[in-house]
């Protein structure tokens, strides 16, 4: 893993995560406090939850707190909130600049609608953007919220490669995801796969997600294979094992990590033609119609070929070798330092 020493004196770097519950977006706030720490830097992750066994950022410092208690977040150069409702924590009694690190812009999501006014709101405060996607940094711009700064994905692809060619087998169909957050577009995947069953289609569906089963899921009699909360060790196994990944997020979505999981695992990806999907695959995966079953039932023959797994062991790793924490740590130091001036 690359690393380097720090322009200037160590900065103390306070991120404030609701919870440390097994989710993509507390995995890319742990890997930009370890890839900030490898830098020099002290990096506190301030969380009021118990802290997850899976949670552990490296040479970054846990503290198991209520903000309002923390001993980081006083002595913090530099505050990050992690999600909407956190920014309000992070403005009380800040000494420095606060950033909030968006994911996605929540407001737009349907699961959210209740707390539409607040989220609106916590985005108005006086904070500095950071983005993991160019997509949603041009989201939020249009917006109006400003300063945005786009920093990239943090992605840790050690573990995530090409396993032996499956060929041969009755095909698995991966797909990740809570069904409850339409944002992930779960209930459309399954509309798809059930038309492509009707058609005589032939395939085994694994379906990773961190919330239980529910009834719309049990009652569709697709799923093979339910993992529920599958430990983040086990994830490149998963990917291994199947033979198609299936991500079906709608533009809301502020970056699908499992896409790039899959890129780097080899795996053929089968995308929905999103400007996010498209921002980080590229030509490297295939594409249906944004929320359109019947575009991806008849889009999956085409991914299940022997052509198309040799294009995806090529082709997939290659895309999502362009992201990686370090670099990330670098612009996010960079975005630090202009912040502070000359208190840096």
């Amino acid at each position: 893993m690359k690393t380097s020493v720090p322009a200037r004196r160590p900065l103390r770097i306070a991120y404030l995560l609701e919870s440390t519950a097994l989710s993509g977006g507390a995995k890319v706030v742990g890997l930009q406090a370890e890839a900030l720490a490898r830098r020099g830097h002290r990096v506190a992750v301030v969380s009021p939850q118990p802290a997850s066994r899976w949670f552990a950022p490296g040479p970054a410092h846990v503290e198991l707190s209520a903000f309002r208690d923390s001993r980081e977040l006083p002595q913090a150069d530099v505050r990050v909130a992690t999600f909407w409702t956190t920014v309000a924590p992070a403005l009380e009694g800040s000494r420095g600049p606060v950033f909030h690190l968006c994911q996605g812009y929540e407001a737009d999501f349907t699961f959210y609608a209740d707390s539409r006014a607040a989220i609106e709101e916590a985005y108005a405060r006086p904070t500095r953007k950071l983005t993991i996607s160019e997509t949603l940094a041009g989201s939020l711009s249009r917006k109006g919220y400003a300063p945005v700064t786009n920093v990239g994905q943090a992605f840790d692809g050690r573990s995530f490669f090409p396993g032996p060619d499956r060929n041969g087998v009755t095909p698995y169909v991966l797909l990740v995801g809570p069904y409850e957050a339409d944002v992930k577009g779960i209930s459309i995947a399954l509309t798809g796969l059930a038309l492509w069953r009707s058609r005589g289609g032939v395939f085994r569906l694994r379906r990773v997600s961190t919330h239980p089963p529910g009834e719309a899921e049990r009652a569709s009699g697709l799923v093979d294979e339910y993992h529920h909360t599958l430990s983040p060790d086990r994830m490149p196994y998963a990917y291994r094992a199947s033979d198609v990944f299936l991500g079906p997020s709608r533009p809301q979505e502020g970056f699908g990590l499992p896409v790039l999981e899959a890129l780097a695992s080899g795996l053929p990806c089968l995308l929905s033609d999103t400007p996010g999907h498209r921002e980080i695959a590229g030509e490297a995966a295939w594409y249906f119609i944004d929320g359109d079953p019947e575009s991806l039932a008849a889009a999956l023959p085409g991914v299940l070929t022997r052509s198309a797994r040799a294009r995806a062991r090529e082709e997939g790793p290659k895309a999502a070798s362009r992201y990686d924490a370090a670099s990330v740590a670098e612009k996010l130091e960079q975005a630090f330092l202009e912040a502070l001036g000359p208190a840096a």
